[in-house]
């Protein structure tokens, strides 16, 4: 066997090397289409936007397609029911105020003659606040109403809901001072917006 001399060490490195570089060559030609630029596509923007703005709501009673309806976030009540198929013959629509915008997630029930929507339904809110000369009951509003008063965002909103079903319903508009956060400031600006069984 013949002696390994520096040069032959030398020639089989060399070969080693030109053999690793051949199959280096041969992987980057097989995976070329691996190493193209990746994309990266962002949702529709479009899309996007129109599913976080829609609102969804429950439009039930006398209306001709009583169902769960998908409408543009600055829709009424008059296109709910027209969403709805429109009012039945017997609906009764008197005090409702059609021109109020929709609520995302919220029953809107339109009663027949004679009768009342159910308490669960932010078309009895809209009754009441017409019948009661537009202002507010506390012990009946929705939290989306309370939420449009003065100095009252959803979380005081809730507070006072809070506290008409688990303390006792409000006996006098005055008495809002007693929920949480609710100081004589706030109460002179949204006193004369709201009422209590009639009582200003």
């Amino acid at each position: 066997m013949p002696e390994l001399t520096a040069r032959n060490v030398a020639f089989m490195v060399l070969m080693a090397a030109t053999v690793a570089a051949v199959l280096a060559a041969v992987v980057l030609l097989v995976q070329q289409n691996d190493n193209a630029p990746v994309r990266i596509i962002a949702p529709d923007s479009n899309s996007q936007q129109e599913a976080l703005t829609q609102v969804r709501v429950f439009v039930s009673g006398a209306v001709v397609s009583p169902g769960v309806y998908t409408l543009e976030p600055d829709s009424r009540i008059a296109d709910a029911l027209t969403a709805a198929g429109g009012a039945t013959g017997d609906a009764n629509l008197d005090g409702v105020n059609l021109a109020l915008r929709l609520r995302d997630e919220s029953e809107y029930y339109v009663p027949k003659l004679g009768e009342e929507p159910p308490a669960t339904s932010s078309l009895l809110q809209t009754q009441t606040q017409v019948q009661n000369g537009g202002l507010i009951d506390l012990n009946l509003a929705s939290v989306e109403l309370l939420d449009t008063l003065p100095g009252i965002g959803p979380s005081l909103a809730n507070a006072i809901v809070s506290y008409r079903e688990n303390v006792r319903p409000f006996q006098s508009i005055a008495e809002i001072q007693e929920v949480p956060k609710i100081g004589p400031v706030t109460y002179q600006n949204m006193r004369d917006l709201v009422t209590v069984s009639g009582v200003r």
